[in-house]
């Protein structure tokens, strides 16, 4: 994993998919600002003790950025809104959307930096919260995002 601006910009289009699956796991009839009761158990302070991004076409393939240093916190507020904060080679991504959940599936509303919505599964058990869905992640650095899936082991703190 590259320190360069190019590389950069890569991670940051991957947390912004990452964090859409995080941030999925909360949201619902509360509107933008209201507290939504189907979000209870999300809301607090959470963070990534696994992110693991495994490349579609090579499954060998599999790094987990904690493991290569990098730190992912997210903050769920009452009404569903997330703030995702990936940092990782001295540099820091933040996005900020809102999540709901249907099911066991997460939906995250990206509102900054771009708007996008990704979805993926989740489980909670106590404090432990696992996503599990799709993104896309330069494997090889060539300016071109690969197929992957996402794996994420969060803790609320």
């Amino acid at each position: 994993m590259g320190s360069s601006r190019g590389s950069w910009r890569r991670w940051r289009r991957t947390l912004a998919a990452l964090a859409v699956v995080v941030a999925s796991a909360c949201g619902g009839d509360g509107g933008p600002t209201g507290p939504d009761a189907a979000l209870a158990p999300f809301v607090g302070d959470w963070v990534a003790t696994e992110l693991v991004l495994t490349s579609v076409a090579n499954p060998d393939i599999a790094p987990d950025l904690i493991g290569l240093g990098a730190v992912f916190t997210m903050n769920v507020q009452p009404s569903g809104q997330y703030t995702a904060i990936l940092l990782y080679a001295q540099q820091a991504s933040t996005e900020i959307g809102t999540l709901r959940v249907s099911g066991n599936t997460l939906t995250l509303n990206r509102d900054f930096p771009s708007r996008a919505v990704t979805s993926g599964t989740y489980s909670l058990s106590g404090n432990v919260l696992t996503l599990d869905g799709n993104t896309e992640f330069d494997f090889n650095l060539d300016g071109t995002p690969d197929a992957a899936l996402v794996h994420f082991r969060l803790v609320k703190e």
